[in-house]
């Protein structure tokens, strides 16, 4: 039988359909990246979990063939040394689509009508509740700008869109007009998204070119009274720039679940109001992350079989 490792405890249930045909060990703790390279040696697929899979790793599991992740971003694996060792990188693109998407518009949500102020102070012992304020803004004919318009981004445009915000997007591939009719969503650079938008959503994947691709340069080209949502990846933004612009009113709200170095949260950010922040949940429910561990497991073992399935990052390791 070939051999599996997962660095992370999992439900029974997740591994019911491939234990006939596969020997499957699981941690019964997160194993550090020093842990997973002490044991990997004889296993023929590794699934992380977010932990580091580094040229350390790689090196360490001479039998690999595949490496699976826990999510939709892989740049916890170094997936280019992967790929130069022959050995297949496995994702989850299609499972936490719907749940991340629902969290990105609750965030939407909480950071414009500031939700999350009102229970913070009622829960301080003050009930502020002015006749006529600024503070919070209605959603209904304000623009939300996505930046990355694949699947999450499709998906809260259509929530958007029902609460009747107007779509504006900015994508490196442009979508076909018809997927714009269907979504009703208006094409538009980069820089006119953050100047026309009330909201700005990210949703692009991180690259090592986009690291800090937010600084304070790229918030003032937003308006003033703009909020800025990141439900991405962290390193796209630069948290102590965000900070700045949050204090110094050259935006006025933000909503992250995302973060540069996590489980690390900037000190910064952690002390402002008009912010509001969730531990990287926004796939955090238990249909979503069933769903992303029998993805990658299905997609890790028709590799093992000798199989191509759709969520191989780098399919030439396959050709």
């Amino acid at each position: 039988m070939k051999k599996v490792l997962l660095t992370y405890p999992v439900p029974e249930q997740v591994l019911i359909p491939f234990q006939n045909e596969f020997d499957i060990t699981v941690a019964d703790h997160k194993l550090t990246r020093d842990e997973i390279a002490a044991q990997v040696s004889t296993y023929d697929a590794l699934f992380v979990f977010a932990e580091k899979a580094d040229k350390v790793v790689i090196d360490a599991g001479k039998n690999l063939k595949v490496i699976a992740n826990f999510g939709v971003g892989y740049d916890n694996i170094d997936w280019k040394y992967a790929t130069e060792k022959g050995i297949a990188v496995v994702n989850t693109p299609t499972q936490v689509t719907d749940a991340t998407a629902e969290h990105t518009f609750a965030l939407i949500v909480t950071v414009m009508r500031d939700i999350a102020g009102y229970d913070r102070e009622l829960k301080a012992g003050t009930w502020n509740s002015p006749l006529f304020s600024e503070r919070a803004t209605e959603l209904t004919d304000r623009t939300l700008g996505i930046l990355g318009f694949g699947r999450i981004g499709k998906l809260v445009a259509k929530k958007a869109k029902g609460v009747g915000m107007k779509i504006v997007y900015f994508d490196v591939f442009r979508a076909k007009p018809e997927i714009e009719k269907e979504y009703d969503a208006t094409y538009m650079s980069f820089d006119d998204v953050l100047k026309k938008s009330d909201c700005v959503s990210l949703h692009m994947p991180f690259t090592p070119e986009n690291r800090h691709l937010f600084d304070l340069d790229t918030f003032k080209k937003m308006n003033k009274d703009s909020y800025f949502i990141n439900c991405a990846r962290g390193p796209i933004v630069d948290e102590k720039q965000l900070a700045i612009a949050l204090k110094t009113g050259v935006i006025k709200g933000a909503g992250l679940d995302v973060f540069e170095d996590e489980p690390h949260v900037s000190p910064e950010l952690l002390t402002l109001d008009n912010i509001t922040i969730t531990p990287h949940v926004a796939s955090s429910t238990l249909k979503a992350r069933l769903g992303m561990a029998h993805e990658a497991l299905t997609g890790l073992t028709a590799v093992l079989k000798g199989e191509k399935p759709y969520n191989v990052i780098n399919k030439e390791v396959l050709a």
